[in-house]
């Protein structure tokens, strides 16, 4: 009896044993699973940025952008633009007709981690789609960390755009965050402040 009780005892430590290691292994592959998707969140929402901004025709310097997104959204955390890489439909009751204009697109990263997106056609901020999110999980800190910066030196100076997305590391990384950077050239754009509604001035209500 004594020797049936040891077994058994020794059975369920090696049992024990086995589970955990299952266990971490399921919880490893689940955070790289979700590492993984986040990092490819990430790229598809640069690739877009990055498309919009190479066919802007105006673009707002995010440093002075500071509550045109939403009153808790702090400079260099939207990014508002003029682009033909965002077109929409001109109404009919417009000489255009249904000839395709560039949009309005503004972007912005809240506290909460999301990155969102809206769009409206020019000179028609009341018709503006509500904010969707492209993205959640970035970790930027405000406002270290601005996740939209125009470069102002070099030949090309305020006409290049740093991206920068910081994103939770995984358990194995030695860092805090994982860093996802891109830079983008718009050639075209003119880069000031214009105030009529064909420039995507004022904004839409946040």
């Amino acid at each position: 009896m004594l020797e049936v009780v040891i077994a058994a005892a020794i059975g369920m430590v090696l049992l024990g044993l086995v589970m955990l290691t299952l266990s971490t292994f399921l919880q490893t592959g689940y955070a790289g699973v979700a590492s993984g998707q986040a990092n490819d969140n990430a790229v598809l929402a640069m690739t877009i940025i990055r498309r919009q901004v190479v066919n802007a025709d105006v673009l707002y310097n995010p440093a002075d952008e500071g509550t045109n997104a939403g009153a808790t959204v702090p400079s260099g955390f939207s990014l508002r633009m003029l682009t033909a890489g965002a077109r929409t439909t001109a109404p009919p009751e417009t000489p255009l007709g249904t000839i395709t204009v560039p949009n309005c697109v503004q972007w912005r990263l809240l506290s909460t981690g999301d990155l969102q997106d809206r769009s409206w056609p020019t000179g028609r901020p009341s018709t503006a789609r509500p904010w969707h999110t492209v993205m959640a999980g970035l970790v930027n800190p405000r406002p270290s960390t601005p996740p939209f910066e125009l470069d102002m030196t070099g030949a090309y100076q305020h006409r290049v755009l740093k991206l920068t997305f910081l994103l939770p590391a995984t358990a194995k990384k030695t860092s805090s965050t994982v860093a996802l950077r891109s830079s983008v050239t718009a050639l075209d754009a003119q880069f000031f402040a214009p105030t009529a509604s064909q420039y995507c001035s004022p904004v839409p209500a946040p």
